[in-house]
């Protein structure tokens, strides 16, 4: 059997990480490949770095589907120091007789002389270092210098793969810009759902959500900023702003009932129609919950909140934005949907037109009368659609 071990913090996992495992697997024919989570690697200060288990989960998600590819704990059951040595030394222990491949990116190869027991590491494994093009006569060079200090064999391997970093997808997801260019989508949902790499505001108001809506309401929460990040860079708005409007558009999202109740207790009034149609209460109420609870200033903000379920005439981008992401985010299933995924980065208008559509069938399915404005905004919407065509 031929074996692969490829260790690394992994913090996040991201498309540069899995090219590598595919490649490198493929070049060496390799039966199996273990992508192994260092647990505390003696060459990196811990940094703020998320702990093993989250990092294992993502890395667990990424690779889930692919061939010959799987995700190990065994540094972070050992705990302590992450060394190499100790960890092929397990691999070796487990596969007895198995051909041991070590990959390693060529930048770590400079340092390779320094780790514990070089030499004991190259009597066990061969070690890998994957390297840019541009590298490789330097890495050929250290690999044969390497080879000659401690034996064994160093074999350098051509990268051609995606130029990404973990810092990147980490300071994308901190400036609220998209990463779905960087991760997988499994890992990219996992960033979200649980606000991994955000401001700690953001990460706060994640947490204050959980303990208001269901586990299923914020995960839709999570994944329609997600999918407000996107269009807003798509087309040029407030990414920072998209993102807090979609986690607290759905901030008081409760049964009819309990709408009804919150309104009676707290002296808040309603108008008939929303008598009527309590599940309207949430996105004008949201917009107050969202300024009283939870500080929310933001004029632009506190109005995509609030016309997020029944727009207006004359919304602005981010108002559409919002709109249209709470009804295409990723865990939305339905038929139409898929157009109007792609309606809403072609054009917003058409997007939005679209779910409005579908929203107002909807209603009429349901029993309920759709609202009187509804064809007024629909209406609006052609308008735009005309005179950004005419332009």
């Amino acid at each position: 059997m031929r074996l692969g071990i490829y260790g690394g913090t992994f913090d996040p996992v991201h498309l540069g990480h899995i090219w590598t495992a595919r490649s490198v697997r493929k070049e060496l024919g390799l039966d199996k490949l273990y992508m192994v989570v260092t647990a505390d690697p003696p060459h990196k200060h811990d940094d703020g770095r998320l702990s093993g288990n989250i990092r294992l989960r993502m890395l667990e998600n990424a690779v889930s589907e692919e061939e010959g590819v799987y995700s190990s704990d065994v540094e972070l059951k050992r705990g302590g120091k992450s060394f190499t040595v100790d960890t092929i030394a397990h691999f070796k222990g487990q596969y007895r007789g198995a051909e041991l491949f070590f990959i390693v990116g060529g930048d770590m190869l400079e340092n390779f002389p320094e780790w514990r027991e070089p030499k004991r590491i190259l009597s066990m494994a061969k070690l890998v270092a994957v390297s840019r093009p541009d590298k490789l006569r330097d890495m050929n060079e250290l690999a044969r210098d390497i080879e000659r200090r401690f034996g064994g064999t160093v074999i350098v391997s051509e990268f051609n793969g995606p130029d990404i970093s973990s810092t990147e997808v980490r300071q994308r997801m901190f400036d609220s810009e998209p990463v779905d260019d960087l991760v997988s989508i499994e890992t990219e949902f996992y960033m979200y759902k649980n606000a991994l790499y955000m401001p700690q505001e953001i990460a706060s108001i994640r947490s204050r959500l959980a303990s208001v809506i269901r586990k299923k309401r914020l995960d839709h929460t999570m994944l329609t900023a997600c999918e407000a990040i996107k269009l807003a860079h798509l087309y040029g708005a407030d990414t920072q702003k998209a993102r807090l409007a979609a986690m607290l558009h759905d901030c008081i999202k409760l049964p009819n009932k309990e709408l009804l109740d919150y309104c009676a207790k707290h002296c808040y009034d309603i108008t008939e129609e929303e008598r009527k149609n309590p599940y309207l209460i949430h996105a004008r109420l949201g917009a107050v919950i969202a300024m009283e609870e939870y500080g929310v200033t933001d004029p632009e903000v506190l109005q995509a909140i609030a016309n997020h379920t029944l727009g207006r005439v004359g919304m602005s981008l981010l108002d559409k934005i919002i709109y249209v992401a709470d009804k295409i985010e990723p865990s939305r299933q339905f038929d139409g949907v898929d157009d109007m995924r792609r309606a809403a980065y072609d054009d917003i208008n058409l997007g939005m037109l679209l779910v409005m559509r579908h929203s107002a069938e909807y209603t009429e399915a349901s029993g309920r009368a759709v609202n009187p404005a509804t064809q007024s905004v629909m209406d609006y919407l052609k308008k735009e659609m005309e005179k950004n065509n005419g332009e």
